[in-house]
């Protein structure tokens, strides 16, 4: 019979800590040959070691949990094929670090313009929008996005609609390394649909907003915002809301240096609280 070890032990043999342990075990990715019916107890084989191993590398390379799943469980083609699927992202994220990386450098060496967008003031139309709201930290931000676009055209296709418009996001908080927030997914109806417990159906006003469009990977969007909001400061505007992000194309069949992103910040204009003429 294979020699077992107690989970502190197999903690120390694979570098793996206890309570990651008891996670894989919960998740069902990685258990224990033995568990001590008295006292709970976790004993591993010596040769789950090869397999924890695996699991600690996989981690290490930022494989979400579900897919080192798969990946355990799959044939030696399919192990190949989930590995050089999951490079192509690694090399994807490099390339966007190493983009972010330059863009960094020539801010510090003062050779980088935030300020170089053109803004326009547009009337954004009263909208009757199906949404979800999220809740993330700047990591999770894109899968929250993803889920609530998927929630969104769910309810929409068991409706029998269409969109009508540009899907959006609306930023209710900022989002940052430190701070998490509330996004507003939204899509454009042409006509209400029933509300359920995850999406919600309205109607968003008319409203003045400053416009900016950025090319380009969503990665390299901030100096849009820097433009927006030094341009609304220099015009004496004051910002009425939140900003939208407006997506023009479709990033599923656009290179990612041809996507158009529409950034509409609200705005009260300056002449319009003087009473004269915004011009």
């Amino acid at each position: 019979m294979e020699r077992l070890v107690p989970i502190g032990m197999f903690s120390a043999m694979t570098r793996l800590s206890v309570r990651a342990l008891r996670l894989y075990d919960e998740l069902g990715l990685l258990r224990p040959t033995k568990v001590d019916a008295s006292s709970g107890y976790r004993y591993y084989a010596l040769g789950q070691a090869g397999e924890a191993e695996s699991i600690r590398r996989l981690r290490a390379l930022d494989m979400p949990i579900e897919e080192i799943r798969r990946v355990l469980a799959a044939s030696p083609a399919d192990v190949t094929a989930l590995l050089s699927a999951h490079r192509q992202r690694l090399q994807a994220e490099r390339d966007r670090h190493d983009h972010m990386l330059a863009v960094i450098t020539r801010l510090i060496n003062g050779e980088e313009n935030l300020m170089n967008h053109t803004i326009t003031v547009e009337v954004l139309p009263t909208r009757t929008v199906a949404s979800v709201r999220r809740h993330t930290d700047l990591a999770g931000t894109g899968a929250a996005v993803a889920d609530g676009f998927g929630t969104l055209i769910g309810a929409l296709t068991q409706a029998g609609r269409h969109p009508v418009d540009a899907p959006f996001l609306v930023f209710h908080d900022v989002i940052d390394a430190d701070n998490a927030g509330e996004i507003e997914v939204c899509i454009p109806i042409g006509a209400p649909i029933a509300a359920t417990s995850s999406v919600q159906v309205g109607e968003m006003a008319e409203t003045t907003a400053a416009v900016t469009v950025h090319q380009g990977p969503h990665a390299g969007i901030a100096p849009a915002y820097h433009s927006l909001t030094g341009w609304i400061t220099e015009q004496g505007h004051e910002i009425a809301g939140p900003p939208r992000e407006i997506y023009l194309n479709d990033p599923a069949v656009t290179a990612e240096a041809d996507l158009l992103t529409k950034v509409a910040w609200p705005i009260r204009p300056a002449a319009t609280r003087r009473g004269g003429s915004w011009w």
